[in-house]
């Protein structure tokens, strides 16, 4: 079986460019492997996210039926003191009877290799396993908290001007205002929460029965939390040092359940004083142009790393490097040889090394 890796949309082997539309040819195998996804869900990702993202598949040459695909969604992202673009990988997926025949490989050679040519710092995904990706040089970026509270934990101390309210499409532009103030101070790393994310999350709670709820204080919005009433979840809870402490029972009121508890995920540090909380591994992430994401680094304090660098997916990356990173930033130098000094170090290992800052990533689509 003759099979060939290419990006949809691009020129097949017999010339014929297909276009863009071409990635809804993705939606079969998609349904195939994530059958617990809802059809609504399937429509928004397929009618919104896949009209802007870049679709990698393994094909069979002579009927062109794909075996096997992966997803790169763009994001924006905050990265300490830069805004880069960044790919979210999803959606990886191998048909049953052609698993464990390196077509997953192929796949994301392919991507990450077209992620270097533009540029692109990391990349970033949320694993079914740890173990899938941990041999490409991806490693875990961000954990998230998480615990379960009901009323018994309320502190009773909630202050009645402080209300939840569900968000609408006329408070976006306030919204994104909000979290451009808010972010930075609880975060090094974030996606950018500008209008069209916010829009983008309003549809994708929609047709998953969920809402974007927010906080306000006198008809000004002080903070926010994306909810599921049916899963009694809410996560993502972001909101103004000044009303932490009550916010609990303001999100506990808005659920309006007595005696149940709510499962909450990515909240403020403050939350888990006195409380059983986990951390509960999220995100993994994968260095892909070496120059770009070393250039963003900022630290407190001057670091410098002497290694020789081994890269099995991205040969550019591959070489002996003098990194240094301070308060306005790292740079890159190329050694011409090795020193004693030099640690002979594989990607994964030093994304784990360098990554030693807070990240705030949660999991969007």
């Amino acid at each position: 079986m003759s099979r060939c890796v290419r990006r949809l949309g691009t020129e097949k082997a017999d010339g014929e460019v297909p276009g863009r539309k071409e990635n809804q040819r993705a939606r079969a195998l998609y349904e195939e492997i994530f059958p617990e996804d809802d059809r609504a869900f399937v429509d928004y990702y397929f009618q919104v996210k896949a009209e802007e993202n870049e679709i990698y598949v393994v094909e069979e040459t002579q009927t062109d039926e794909i075996l096997a695909t992966l997803h790169l969604n763009p994001y924006p992202v905050q990265f300490c003191r830069s805004r880069v673009d960044t790919a979210y990988i999803v959606a990886v997926a191998t048909r049953e009877d052609c698993r464990h025949q390196g077509l997953m490989t192929s796949l994301l050679k392919a991507s990450l290799c077209r992620l270097y040519e533009k540029k692109s710092p990391f990349a970033w995904l949320m694993p079914a396993a740890e173990a899938i990706y941990y041999p490409f040089g991806f490693r875990f970026i961000y954990q998230k908290n998480q615990m379960r509270i009901n009323r018994r934990m309320s502190d009773g101390d909630r202050k009645a001007e402080l209300s939840c309210r569900i968000a609408e499409e006329q408070d976006l532009e306030e919204l994104e205002a909000f979290a451009a103030a808010m972010l930075p101070n609880i975060a090094q790393v974030y996606a950018v929460h500008d209008r069209a994310y916010f829009a983008q999350r309003l549809q994708e709670l929609n047709c998953e029965g969920g809402s974007l709820v927010l906080y306000c204080v006198k008809g000004r919005i002080c903070g926010y939390f994306l909810a599921s009433v049916r899963e009694k979840q809410a996560w993502e809870i972001v909101v103004e040092q000044a009303y932490e402490a009550e916010a609990k029972d303001a999100l506990l009121d808005w659920f309006g359940l007595q005696d149940s508890e709510i499962k909450i995920t990515a909240f403020p540090p403050s939350w888990e004083l006195g409380q059983s909380c986990m951390q509960v591994p999220a995100v993994m992430g994968r260095i892909v142009h070496l120059e770009q994401f070393v250039q963003c680094l900022c630290s407190p304090e001057e670091k410098e790393w002497q290694i020789h660098l081994q890269d099995d997916l991205i040969a550019e990356n591959n070489g002996t490097f003098c990194i240094s990173v301070g308060r306005t930033g790292g740079s890159l130098v190329r050694l011409a040889e090795c020193g004693p000094d030099v640690r002979e170090m594989g990607i994964g290992t030093l994304m784990e090394e360098i990554f030693d800052i807070s990240v705030w990533l949660n999991e969007v689509v």
